[in-house]
């Protein structure tokens, strides 16, 4: 039965998750602490979860670009960040990048995006959470109704 086998179960995808999220948060704070790493020359900025942000503007002259072309060049002048959260931090598949447009008070879209970096678990979720407590409350449950059933004495004559 696969509710009885340990690996449907995801336990160490998930430990593996919480293990890369410390050293994310430990790669950060080294960052943070050394004045002269990439992380502060990019003046980057995190919130309590380790998400990572910063404001980005573009120029006039950009703005007047058809939308697709604005984002691909925002994408290329950020090109070394992307590099070296990638390839030198080492969290290329756990980042996920998200950019958001300000607004001015009448509604208008601004020249200037928030641009941050969320990290991402591969395997824990608010559904890998429910699943393990649904299989956790059957096998419970299945335990408590064996010996409930007799089950002990079943054990005792096994003995």
């Amino acid at each position: 039965m696969a509710l009885f086998k340990p690996s449907t179960w995801g336990l160490v995808k998930v430990w593996r998750d919480f293990e890369n999220y410390r050293d994310w948060i430990h790669t950060i704070k080294t960052e943070e602490r050394n004045k002269y790493s990439k992380y502060n020359k990019w003046n980057l900025n995190r919130n309590r979860f380790y998400t990572l942000y910063f404001t980005h503007s573009i120029s006039e002259e950009e703005a007047q670009l058809p939308e697709q072309i604005q984002r691909m060049r925002m994408l290329e002048s950020m090109a070394p960040l992307h590099r070296y959260l990638d390839e030198e931090l080492g969290f290329a598949g756990n980042l996920v990048p998200e950019f958001n447009q300000f607004f001015d008070e009448d509604g208008e879209p601004t020249f200037t995006y928030l641009v941050a970096y969320r990290y991402a678990f591969d395997k824990f979720s608010l559904k890998w959470v429910a699943k393990f407590l649904l299989k956790l409350g059957v096998v419970i449950t299945s335990i408590v109704l064996f010996f409930k059933a007799g089950g002990f004495q079943w054990l005792q004559g096994l003995i």
